[in-house]
């Protein structure tokens, strides 16, 4: 456990709830992969179960409440916040708490109130107020997320470094008369290894977009497969990583559409520039598409999006997309256009937004992968 990291995040934390006028701050996460980083990253501590809270007075030291059980007394000895308790009544703590700290006409925010927090938890928070107002905060804290400080950046560059080793072994592993899952179980156990806790691994070896968990369906000579992983690292972040693979060189319709898609991401971090909007890189995508000759029949997914503690954050790359680009935002890639030939290509990457576009992490480079 490294505390400068979460001791800075607090600081800022603090100073942001001042501005936005909180007397007190209730951060909400559960272990669903999308809804834990919060707790992540202002306690260092990554949720094995169940939900939890963290009080963030603005005068005074904040408190990590977990449910009973062997997780807290874990937490109490790994978590980055000392006041670390195991309550069976999780929201009456945080409600206690905060009447230690709060006053009648006060403001507390609450992070993830309106799609972390359950319901019963959430009417008794507000029914015990008493004059306190409560509200969403949320964006207080995801604000904090868009730009990486000095001390996130070496963790980012690990964090991909780590994942890119799981592709790695992926590839290595991939073999005909293999099952898929004996692949996966390879690049699993090098992600375990790793200190990854958590991860997933999809592929597909037929013609469309889209992949699945693995099967026990045999690998053959002639197959192309298609693999996306994404694994939450010991730092803490979600990455995201995707290729292609073959045996034998990929047939010319095949290449030619990688192709179009890795300089549809080269294109598109290059135009991810500060004070841009999602839209505009959105429209640099679709011109490299137009320009190639592509003929767009629609649309899978979004083109990119921010990542982090979570896997989904802003900016989201939708057509007509406001979200600004900001320096120091980490970007994860994979254009989502639907093209009439049907082939889908998975390719996904990552890049932080700098002043002259955006910096691809670590030295992972999008190519076709003829195995051995």
């Amino acid at each position: 456990m490294t505390l400068a990291p979460t001791d800075d995040r607090m600081r800022r934390l603090r100073a942001a709830m001042t501005a936005d006028g909180f007397a007190a701050l209730v951060i909400a996460g559960n272990t669903e992969f999308q809804q834990k980083g919060y707790i992540r990253y202002y306690a260092d501590w990554r949720l094995h179960g169940g939900t939890a809270y963290v009080v963030v007075p603005r005068d005074g030291a904040p408190v990590l409440v977990l449910g009973p059980g062997a997780q807290a007394e874990w937490a109490r000895e790994l978590s980055a916040i000392a006041d670390t308790r195991a309550a069976g009544d999780k929201i009456g703590t945080v409600i206690a708490e905060l009447a230690r700290h709060t006053w009648p006409g006060d403001r507390v925010g609450v992070v993830g109130l309106n799609d972390i927090v359950p319901h019963g938890d959430a009417r008794r928070l507000a029914e015990a107020a008493r004059g306190v107002e409560v509200s969403d905060a949320t964006e207080t804290v995801e604000r904090l997320w868009t730009g990486l400080t000095d001390g996130d950046l070496p963790r980012v560059e690990a964090a991909h470094a780590c994942v890119a080793r799981i592709f790695d072994a992926f590839r290595q592993a991939l073999r005909p008369d293999l099952t898929e899952r004996a692949v996966v179980a390879e690049a699993i156990k090098a992600g375990v290894a790793a200190g990854c806790l958590e991860g997933v691994i999809h592929l597909n070896h037929d013609r469309k977009s889209g992949t699945r968990p693995a099967t026990d369906r045999v690998v053959e000579r002639d197959d192309i497969y298609k693999m996306f992983m994404e694994f939450l690292t010991p730092q803490g972040y979600l990455i995201e990583l995707g290729g292609c693979f073959s045996f034998r060189p990929p047939p010319d319709d095949w290449r030619r559409k990688f192709d179009l898609v890795a300089l549809a991401i080269s294109e598109a971090a290059a135009a991810s520039r500060p004070g841009r909007v999602a839209d505009d890189v959105v429209r640099v995508i679709r011109h490299t598409y137009e320009k190639a000759g592509a003929e767009i029949v629609g649309r899978r997914l979004w083109d990119f999006h921010g990542q982090g503690m979570h896997s989904l954050l802003r900016p989201f790359g939708m057509p007509g997309s406001q979200d600004p680009i900001s320096e120091r935002t980490m970007i994860n890639i994979h254009p989502g256009i639907l093209t009439a030939d049907g082939l889908g290509i998975s390719a996904t990457s990552n890049y932080v937004v700098t002043a002259g576009g955006g910096r691809f992490l670590g030295d992972f480079e999008h190519r076709w992968h003829v195995v051995g």
